[in-house]
């Protein structure tokens, strides 16, 4: 609707009951809250000031008031196109915000799975540490109880000579054989000196702790059991005093082959004296030997005898 007498859009206003046009409440001079008091007869009995006998006049200070009223209408118009301003960019803060929350979320959510795998972590890595922990005591127990087990596997082969190197024959003789040997090196050997005597399969060196299964070409070895160790370290003495024993010198068939008469020592033993002519040869070493069953190392004539009794004593040597 356009107001009657300022030309101006009117949402609000006053009807007059004669030309029905419509004014604002200040063009028409009238109160807003006095016309809209009146009854429904008095609003259509009231009319514009070109229907009046006496044309109605806008009080003074109304008129005094306008251009203020106008100000404040542009500032508040304004204020409304800022506000609208603000409220889009308060709503796109707030799209902002609540995907800043949504991502914080997320995050909070990865943070906790990230915790919770931590602590699975480190309940593994406890667990290992105590595993690793038991692991090596196991260790350390077993190291132990191969160490005794060795020892007395060797213990009980004190009474016993290895003999290597003698060709086997068709038919031989090993009691013959050995009777041959000590007539060789000047011992006597009673029949009651004798447990027993055979051969054994030879195993490399190298394998002989490992559980390798593959026989030695060389000849089998011929174990000697005595009843006396005394018995056992005489035959010993009087093959090393004689220094070298050959088949030949035994009368024995076949090309000569270079006999060895020593300790019967455990696998084990035989691994680590092995190891020790290796490290000798390493190491400048000068002497090397077996005595009792025990090996012995010397790197001079004025230097410390080392007994090595496992492969710690060997590390030692470096």
């Amino acid at each position: 609707m356009i107001c009657s007498k300022c030309k101006d859009v009117v949402t609000d206003a006053v009807v007059c009951g004669v030309c029905h046009g419509t004014l604002h409440f200040n063009c028409a001079g009238v109160a807003e809250t006095s016309y809209r008091r009146m009854g429904a007869e008095k609003k259509a009995a009231w009319r514009c000031i070109a229907y009046r006998s006496t044309p109605a006049q806008p009080a003074t200070s109304t008129l005094a008031e306008m251009p203020a009223i106008t100000e404040l209408i542009s500032e508040i118009k304004a204020f409304r196109a800022e506000f609208t301003a603000v409220k889009a960019d308060i709503s796109s803060a707030s799209i902002g915000i609540q995907n800043l929350n949504t991502k914080w979320n997320e995050m909070e959510s990865r943070f906790s799975n990230l915790e919770d795998r931590l602590v699975i972590m480190e309940t593994k890595m406890a667990t290992v540490s105590k595993l690793e922990l038991d692991l090596k005591t196991a260790n350390e127990t077993i190291n132990k109880l191969q160490i005794e087990n060795n020892s007395r596997d060797q213990y009980a082969r004190m009474n016993n000579l290895e003999i290597s190197g003698v060709p086997v024959n068709k038919g031989e003789n090993l009691i013959n054989i050995l009777h041959s040997i000590c007539a060789k090196v000047g011992i006597t050997m009673q029949d009651s000196d004798l447990d027993s005597i055979h051969r054994v399969r030879r195993f490399p060196s190298g394998g002989a702790a490992g559980g390798a299964e593959r026989p030695d070409a060389r000849p089998p070895s011929i174990i000697v059991r005595f009843t006396r160790r005394r018995a056992k370290d005489q035959l010993l003495a009087g093959v090393r005093a004689r220094r070298g024993l050959s088949s030949a010198d035994l009368g024995l068939p076949g090309p000569a082959a270079q006999l060895y008469v020593s300790d019967h020592l455990t696998p084990a033993n035989k691994l680590l004296l092995k190891r020790a002519r290796e490290l000798k040869s390493e190491l400048n070493f000068t002497y090397l030997w077996v005595r009792d069953c025990k090996v012995y190392m010397r790197k001079s004539d004025n230097a410390k005898v080392v007994v090595i009794n496992n492969e710690c004593d060997l590390k030692k040597l470096k």
